[in-house]
């Protein structure tokens, strides 16, 4: 077949010496006999079969590649050998048939090494949550043991301690504890999300009931740093189809976070009502530093903390608002945020229309 084919012209050769991939082109005449075809072609075709004076034909093509539609335009990729080509095939009025090839081995080789290397990074990732979580899950029983028996030294259940420095180092002990178990149990959510073992458990639940919990357990904090924490959910809302357990952590998260970030006599507002979409917006409002437009994707990134400073508001792995973000995806709700530096901060979650459950009329 490589007998029958054109050499191209010198220009052919050298402009396709210096492409980035190799093209050669082949072209048949309204009876599918071969025209045309350049020395570029002639290097791609396997050794003849044929005797010297045989045209070269399209059923030989559709031979060498089976795959290949000779009907309608179209392409495929084709491995030869060693080699990869993408043969694509246009056909016109003027020529019949023309066929391109074009080395594509090294793309292939790229798109090989690419997808290796996702594959490791996948791998790797998921060695390291499932690492992550089998670590936090055996660091919670010994610290549970270290905060119990804080309280137990705390209380002073088996008599005085003697030093009241002691129940300093007491109390101490025991805050640290609370604080690791909290950055701990974080992780071990995070991990369990990314490795598939968390699994949502849906339940019919009251928003504002969730809301109302939430703050109760934030309610001191606020106090402590001079805040009015003040809930607005609408009374006649929609009961939510949720996991209440996880939307009660986005809500304490999101508090916990606006109490960080606001100075004493601020306000920090939780509202939920319905959007314009028919879903649920959830939203906590604070007028405390605000975040710069460049950090406010990032602070949903795990470990990721924004400089503000002031290190006494540095406190915590970075782990709340990126836990807020994975539960949030596994409600199929979106996360969206306004922040203004110095004026404020507002999160909010948009839980669709299809997890909203009319409460029955009692009427």
């Amino acid at each position: 077949m490589s007998e029958k084919l054109l050499p191209a012209d010198d220009a052919t050769v050298a402009v396709t010496a210096n492409s980035i991939a190799a093209t050669g082109v082949l072209v048949f005449n309204e009876n599918g006999i071969l025209t045309y075809g350049d020395a570029v072609a002639r290097s791609f075709m396997p050794p003849a079969s044929k005797a010297a004076d045989e045209p070269v034909t399209l059923i030989d093509i559709a031979g060498l590649f089976p795959k290949l539609d000779l009907s309608q335009d179209g392409g495929i990729d084709c491995r030869i050998d060693s080699r990869w080509l993408r043969i694509g095939l246009h056909r016109t009025p003027e020529f019949a048939t023309m066929i391109q090839l074009v080395d594509i081995t090294d793309l292939k080789q790229s798109e090989g090494t690419l997808v290796d290397a996702r594959d490791m990074a996948i791998l790797a990732d998921r060695a390291k949550s499932e690492f992550l979580a089998n670590m936090t899950h055996e660091l919670r029983t010994p610290l549970n043991a270290v905060i119990g028996f804080a309280e137990v030294l705390h209380d002073e259940l088996f008599g005085p301690l003697g030093s009241p420095e002691y129940k300093d180092f007491v109390n101490d002990i025991h805050n640290s504890g609370r604080h690791l178990l909290a950055i701990i149990d974080d992780i071990l959510d995070l991990s369990k999300i990314e490795v598939g073992h968390r699994d949502l458990k849906p339940e019919i639940m009251d928003v504002a009931g969730t809301i109302s919990s939430a703050a109760r357990m934030i309610e001191r904090r606020a106090q402590a740093a001079g805040l009015t924490l003040v809930l607005e959910p609408n009374a006649e809302l929609p009961l939510l189809n949720g996991e209440e357990r996880s939307v009660k952590q986005i809500v304490l998260n999101l508090m916990s976070n606006a109490v960080k970030f606001t100075d004493s006599g601020g306000n920090i507002t939780v509202t939920a009502a319905i959007n314009s979409d028919g879903g649920l917006d959830l939203a906590v409002t604070d007028n405390g530093i605000g975040i710069e437009k460049s950090d406010q994707q990032r602070i949903f990134t795990p470990f990721v903390q924004v400089d503000t400073g002031r290190p006494a508001q540095s406190n915590g792995a970075g782990l709340g608002l990126s836990l807020v973000k994975s539960l949030a995806d596994m409600h199929d709700a979106d996360v969206a945020i306004d922040s203004t530096i110095n004026v404020g901060t507002t999160i909010t979650i948009r839980f669709p229309a299809k997890t909203l459950v009319q409460r029955a009329n009692t009427q």
